[in-house]
């Protein structure tokens, strides 16, 4: 596993977990974001700007601070 953060532009994953208390887990998953959902890097700035993902058919901008929480496993480009 691995923070979300750390993915490339394009590289895809499954959210394994959300590290932090109920309050960002909710949030998350208000968003369309929650464990076992598959995510894919769509842009992100250099340590500026948000982490930008596709999600269920949408587009999520999430902060770098927030990405860092989200835990995920990544997956062949094939899966």
């Amino acid at each position: 596993m691995l923070p979300l953060q750390m993915l490339a532009e394009g590289e895809s994953a499954v959210i394994a977990d959300v590290r932090g208390g109920r309050g960002i887990r909710r949030r998350l998953s208000d968003m369309g974001l929650a464990p076992g959902v598959t995510v894919q890097v769509a842009g992100q700035g250099a340590g500026a700007g948000p982490v930008v993902v596709r999600a269920m058919g949408a587009r999520i901008a999430i902060g770098h601070g927030m990405a860092r929480r989200i835990m995920v496993r990544p997956v062949a480009p094939d899966d």
